[in-house]
């Protein structure tokens, strides 16, 4: 149906990208996937199986397109945005870096309960990517450091959003693992 239609149906309905669903609308002549919202939270993923049904996906997320670093992200229980923040930037300043050479930043989906990791990519303006644990197994990680799952589970994060599928950094601070690849 016509995405106006669509938008105007959920606009009244909508809280945050956070929590709101992701949403695809495929135009009548059945050619188009387009995800109008959740993109980076299952909304791409949508769109590309509908691939499989002969439609194209249309994605608009600059995640996609852009290049840059992958951040991945791992922490115990009860983190704080500034903490997450001032993690990512030690790591990023080690290598030279900035976060406007930041694409993502990613964590386990396990995370999800974990506002604070959601608030800091927030405040940071960085698209955050939730890795599905079975994709978390898949992903082989060359020397890995530390012996805490959410160590590793970093490294994983960062290598499984990135590009080039490189990690080029690993570290701990202050209670939270920042991995990052390119």
């Amino acid at each position: 149906m016509p995405s106006g239609i669509v938008m105007r149906g959920m606009c009244p309905r909508l809280r945050s990208k956070w929590v709101d669903p992701a949403v695809v609308v495929v135009d009548k002549a059945m050619r188009f996937a387009i995800p109008l919202l959740g993109g980076h939270h299952g909304g791409n993923e949508i769109a590309r199986i509908l691939e499989n049904h002969g439609l194209t996906a249309v994605i608009t997320t600059a995640m996609e397109y852009s290049e840059g670093l992958s951040v991945g992200i791992g922490c115990r229980k009860g983190v704080k945005a500034e903490d997450v923040i001032y993690a990512i930037k030690t790591a990023l300043a080690e290598l030279g870096a900035t976060l406007d050479d930041v694409r993502v930043v990613a964590t386990v989906e396990l995370k999800k309960e974990e506002k604070e990791i959601a608030c800091a990519a927030d405040r940071i303006k960085k698209p955050l990517k939730f890795v599905p644990a079975e994709e978390v197994n898949e992903v082989e990680v060359e020397n890995p450091s530390g012996d805490e799952e959410w160590l590793g589970s970093a490294e994983v994060c960062a290598i499984y959003c990135s590009k080039e599928k490189q990690l080029i950094l690993s570290k701990r601070c202050r209670g939270i693992a920042v991995a990052i690849a390119r």
